[in-house]
């Protein structure tokens, strides 16, 4: 997927809903309020001020009414006592760093970075935390020479895997995600983790099975597909947890869906003149829905 698409994604929803709640405190960070007093403050007239005498009796340089603050100890913080845990997912990670950078940024001035800059940090951080493997030829068997048999074995193998792994009668991970997030059915996400194992059952065993050498690049889009899905699909079951990886993968879930039914057809027409190979017994029969031509 494009780097730019997912800071699209990223700038709309995640950042854009932060500089919302933002703008009014951090924009006025270290700014006095301009507050009207009422009538009877501002004719009052200031109560007259008396200097405190300064003394130094100790001749240590420090005003004796400062000795009490300054210490030569070391401060030890007792961890055990400490109940703060600094939060382990992206959403938690993502929003301290973003806070701590802008109150830093403020702090410097006109010598700190812009606002831009820190939401661009922000943004290509999100963009790496959450890139995805791209798997390719190293990490796949392929065969140099192969003959008819083994055309109609892998064909055989990547279908049969595809029925092995399937889930019927199961709503879509959308329809599954709407009912956890809007209707609050927090059971459901049992359901989400049952199809996310099911594309990464997919790509793993689709990453065993020797592929001759003509359908290599179909092979790594299948896997590769197959792998994108399975994230998408894991972070849609973090949503209660970890919101900003589920939206940032929400976006990408149309494309790598689409992709997955691209993968799928081009896998179909690398086999189709192979046709005459297969029996209608054959699980490789099953790539023909995926033709441009088939209907229902």
């Amino acid at each position: 997927m494009q780097e730019q698409s997912s800071k699209k994604v990223v700038g709309a929803t995640i950042i854009g809903f932060a500089l919302v709640a933002l703008a009014y405190t951090v924009g006025n960070f270290g700014e006095r309020k301009n507050a009207v007093q009422p009538a009877s403050v501002r004719a009052t007239s200031p109560v007259e001020r008396v200097s405190i005498e300064v003394t130094d009796n100790d001749n240590n340089g420090i005003e004796d009414w400062r000795d009490q603050f300054v210490t030569t100890a070391p401060v030890v913080l007792d961890k055990a006592s400490s109940t703060y845990v600094r939060p382990e997912t992206l959403t938690g990670k993502m929003s301290i760093d973003f806070m701590e950078n802008i109150i830093r940024s403020r702090g410097y001035g006109e010598f700190g970075r812009s606002d831009e800059e820190v939401i661009s940090d922000t943004v290509n951080y999100l963009v790496r935390e959450t890139a995805d493997k791209l798997y390719g030829k190293s990490d796949i068997t392929i065969m140099e020479e192969w003959d008819d048999q083994d055309i109609v074995n892998y064909a055989n193998t990547v279908a049969a895997t595809l029925y092995r792994h399937n889930i019927p009668n199961m709503d879509s991970e959308l329809t599954i995600l709407n009912d956890i997030v809007k209707n609050k059915e927090e059971n459901r996400v049992v359901e989400l983790k049952s199809l996310m194992n099911a594309y990464r059952n997919y790509r793993d065993d689709t990453l065993k099975i020797p592929v001759p050498k003509f359908l290599a690049k179909e092979h790594l889009d299948l896997i590769n597909t197959y792998h994108a899905v399975f994230k998408d699909i894991e972070a849609m079951s973090i949503a209660l947890e970890d919101p900003v990886v589920s939206l940032l993968r929400l976006k990408r879930y149309e494309d790598d869906a689409t992709g997955l039914g691209y993968a799928l057809k081009n896998m179909y027409l690398a086999l189709e003149p192979h046709a005459g190979l297969f029996t209608t017994e054959d699980p490789a029969v099953l790539f023909v829905i995926f033709s441009p031509d088939y209907q229902l």
